[in-house]
């Protein structure tokens, strides 16, 4: 997404461009897991969290505000963009990098891919909208891909169920977010709308790590280069360029197309993490990752526009 862009695109109408933009999902967000687990392992992970958000905030403050003096936007769009910002990236984002701190990188990958279960839940709980045969049974084997990947996860001593709930919690965050991103007043122009939703979230996240001793403790001088070397991946390649994608996918395409990343994401984080993090790949492993995934990919092949 060009910053000077003043023009609206219409990415429906570019099958290219949104193609370019999923596999671009699928990557970014497979190798997020490896940058959590390098970055949590050097810093407390809400600190992690905080850099993040608090880093790219900063980079778009002064585009942020030349689109407000052209154009301002609403208290309404504010508080709007607002809540998006805490949700999707305080009770989800911030959560996910706690949560692999707890876990193999490519566990908490599969964890993180249920956000399409919970997205159908949410749509049928909240909204009234029945779910399809189709949605059921993928609800229910991802389900039981997750139960499977945990149980046989939990004998390593890398694994601990807490890491579990708080992927399981954020995916259930960020389900909300989609979902409600596409129903609440935003700031039309995409630039502000990210501006206001990074803004809300570093400052809610520098107050968690200020009250809480996180930031106090946190010596940034004896951080080593390869967590940096996350923290940027995590701000440039995931926060600045594929939120944005992210956003723009979820606003004008489809909440369930701008959501596949969550089935094909774990299979990067996996090879990734064997690779690069020597992570063990075992047979069991990818087997209950794959029922996971399965279900994942029913859920997505099994519904429309929502």
């Amino acid at each position: 997404m060009s910053l000077a862009t003043t023009t609206p695109m219409d990415w429906r109408t570019h099958r290219g461009l949104v193609a370019l933009a999923v596999g671009y999902q699928w990557f970014y967000n497979g190798a997020n897991f490896l940058a959590f687990k390098v970055a949590g392992n050097a810093m407390h992970p809400l600190m992690v969290a905080t850099l993040r958000f608090s880093l790219a905030a900063l980079f778009m403050l002064p585009f942020g505000i030349t689109r407000w003096r052209r154009a301002p936007a609403s208290a309404r769009e504010v508080a709007g963009a607002a809540l998006i910002g805490i949700t999707m990236l305080v009770a989800s984002q911030a959560l996910a990098v706690w949560g692999t701190h707890f876990l193999p990188a490519g566990v908490a990958a599969i964890f993180g891919s249920s956000s399409p279960l919970f997205l159908a839940l949410f749509a049928w709980a909240v909204f009234h909208r029945p779910l399809a045969a189709r949605q059921v049974a993928g609800v229910a084997v991802g389900i039981v891909g997750l139960a499977l990947m945990g149980w046989t996860s939990a004998t390593g001593s890398d694994f601990r169920p807490m890491g579990a709930a708080l992927a399981l919690t954020a995916c259930a965050a960020w389900a909300a977010g989609s979902l409600l991103a596409s129903r609440v007043a935003l700031p039309r122009d995409p630039v502000l709308s990210l501006t206001v939703q990074l803004v809300s979230a570093s400052v809610v996240l520098s107050a968690i790590v200020t009250v809480s001793g996180i930031a106090a403790t946190t010596h940034l001088a004896n951080v080593p280069a390869s967590a940096w070397a996350a923290i940027a991946f995590l701000v440039v390649a995931s926060t600045l360029i594929g939120y944005a994608v992210f956003l723009k996918l979820n606003a004008e395409v489809s909440s369930t197309l701008a959501n596949t990343f969550n089935y094909a994401a774990p299979v990067v984080a996996l090879g990734l993490s064997a690779v690069l993090l020597h992570e063990p790949l075992t047979l069991v492993k990818l087997v209950s990752g794959a029922i996971a995934l399965m279900g994942v990919a029913l859920m997505i092949g099994g519904t429309k526009r929502v």
